[in-house]
């Protein structure tokens, strides 16, 4: 089936044959991403970056005032991917601050721990932290479940 449909293209003429290229291009790279979508689990593309910041874990807030450094390593519109050398659990909220690279602007959003993987493991472990953006609202619906918790 392969050779027979070489064959036929060879009757097509060259600038058919690149516009015949450039469509197969394009459909070889949404299939890749696709693909790619499946296996991160990733509903839009981000974007690499390498920012620094620091971020608090909403939970840790109650007893200790501990700001830690990050660095971004993905954004997109609606997340991030950062690593941060302190214990993040899966759900946990952070207040990430930052200042935008373009034009210095302090820039904070509240996000949530999607998935965290730890990436080093030396005494003290590093952690990525894929993390979505949420609103305040949710912010403060986790510090009432906080408060509640041991009631």
């Amino acid at each position: 089936m392969f050779q027979e449909m070489l064959n036929s293209l060879s009757t097509f003429s060259l600038k058919d044959l690149h516009h015949f290229k450039s469509d197969l291009d394009l459909l070889i790279q949404k299939k890749s991403y696709a693909e790619k979508n499946i296996l991160d689990k990733r509903s839009s593309h981000r974007a690499p970056v390498k920012i620094s910041g620091t971020a608090e874990i909403e939970r840790e807030r109650e007893f200790f005032d501990h700001t830690y450094k990050i660095n971004i390593k993905e954004m997109s519109t609606n997340g991030l991917v950062l690593t941060i050398p302190a214990t993040v659990i899966q759900g946990d909220i952070l207040i990430t601050t930052f200042r935008l690279p373009s034009n210095g602007e302090r820039k904070v959003v509240n996000c949530k721990a999607l998935r965290v993987k730890e990436i080093s493991s030396n005494g003290n472990g590093i952690y990525e932290v894929a993390a979505r953006a949420v609103d305040r609202s949710e912010v403060k619906a986790y510090r009432e479940m906080l408060k509640k918790r041991g009631q």
